[in-house]
């Protein structure tokens, strides 16, 4: 397993947002994460990313136990992910921020554009067409240069998601990516994120659009309270009655 949470606890203050979840994912493959709202999904996404310590519990990432680490050490062993709310530089173009991602740019540091001017503008172009490819990919070519601040909301989505693909991440944990996605844009997006996964990327995704979990995914976890409460194949969980009862049937 590229991925394997043990017992995971969430506690703020006298809140436990998540108690005692435990899942895996299997390298290659594309996994969902559901559950109704204040189920815990963003939380434990937290917890593996690195952005909050597990109260309890253990996380493995390719067989080295990850919690505790920060969200930077995690992400330099090939763990990344997006937000409900896409992140980015509203004042500065589609382009522009993907070309910011990449870490260790030489040309990060002023003084190598004095002394190495050729490896500054020879890496920028590697990452310029690197950047271009994946917005060719979704679709978002001709927003290029437009800013971030002037883009609809799920075209925000689509570059947040664009952007953490420039990390190049072995698994890549995906916060609500069809949230406010027309549906033609939705059909596109599911035909990319399947081409990525065959490419060898790992899929985590929270979504409460089913249609798109259905779509995409080769196993789901359902979350409530806090707790995995069902897990299996599309058919098998949208078939279970305590999935219908908590989940479809809106029962908080």
């Amino acid at each position: 397993m590229v991925l394997e949470v043990k017992n995971v606890s969430k506690v703020f203050g006298g809140l436990r947002a998540v108690h005692e979840a435990s899942f895996q994912v299997k390298e290659n493959s594309i996994t969902g994460l559901i559950g109704p709202n204040g189920a815990g999904k963003s939380t434990l996404f937290n917890c593996i990313a690195g952005y909050y310590p597990p109260s309890a519990g253990e996380i493995f990432f390719k067989q080295e136990k990850t919690s505790g680490f920060t969200a930077d050490e995690i992400a330099k062993r090939g763990l990344a992910r997006t937000f409900q709310t896409p992140q980015g530089f509203a004042q500065m173009t589609v382009m522009e921020n993907l070309m910011v991602v990449p870490k260790g740019q030489v040309g990060e540091k002023p003084w190598q554009g004095l002394i190495n001017g050729k490896k500054v503008k020879e890496q920028e172009e590697e990452i310029r067409k690197k950047a271009f490819k994946l917005l060719a990919d979704f679709g978002l070519s001709e927003q290029k240069n437009d800013l971030i601040a002037n883009l609809s909301a799920g075209e925000a989505r689509i570059v947040e998601i664009a952007r953490q693909l420039m990390l190049d991440p072995e698994v890549l944990l995906l916060d609500e990516p069809a949230a406010g996605i027309n549906p033609a844009l939705q059909n596109h997006l599911i035909q990319v994120l399947l081409k990525l996964r065959q490419q060898g990327l790992t899929l985590l995704i929270v979504d409460h659009n089913l249609g798109f979990i259905s779509s995409l995914c080769d196993y789901i976890y359902v979350l409530h309270l806090g707790q995995i409460i069902a897990e299996g194949t599309p058919q098998e969980i949208f078939r279970n009655p305590r999935v219908v009862e908590v989940y479809l049937g809106g029962i908080a």
